[in-house]
């Protein structure tokens, strides 16, 4: 399959572990005390994480409720919440990494995993199944809107 075969269900578990792949870099990073290489490797993996956050908020989404008619309480509105938590998160390492606090980085950055690793299974398991379902005929047209979203 090539990347512009790739189903929805593919594509964004793949941009989950591509993710999972830039934070180690920043682990790596910290704990090799190198803050110009934690500042690089921090800006890729957050725009990155707000990369995948924009794609699933701004298209995804969107075109899941309508086309399944499920707004309020439904898997978008936990997921929504969830991604609210998840900023707030990048927003104190952001300050982290302008401190040069690598500790506090790599603390938050494990609240940040677990966040992330119970919200990727209910999203791999649950919503990706289901939009790709719902979504099928129309995911060439929605993959074109998701590249060029600013992270």
């Amino acid at each position: 399959m090539t990347p512009t075969e790739t189903g929805l269900r593919e594509y964004f578990t793949q941009d989950h572990r591509n993710c999972d792949s830039l934070w180690v870099g920043v682990e790596s990073a910290a704990d090799a005390g190198k803050a110009e290489q934690v500042r690089d490797a921090w800006r890729r993996f957050t725009g990155a994480m707000r990369h995948h956050l924009a794609m699933e908020e701004e298209v995804l989404f969107p075109a899941f409720e309508s086309a399944t008619g499920m707004h309020d309480g439904g898997p978008t509105f936990v997921m929504r919440s969830e991604h609210e938590q998840m900023r707030g998160l990048l927003d104190q390492m952001d300050a982290a990494v302008e401190r040069g606090d690598h500790g506090e980085l790599l603390d938050q950055g494990d609240t940040l995993l677990m966040l992330i690793q119970q919200h990727g299974q209910k999203e791999e398991g649950v919503l990706y199944p289901m939009a790709e379902k719902h979504l099928a005929p129309q995911w060439a047209e929605l993959r074109a809107r998701l590249e060029p979203l600013a992270g």
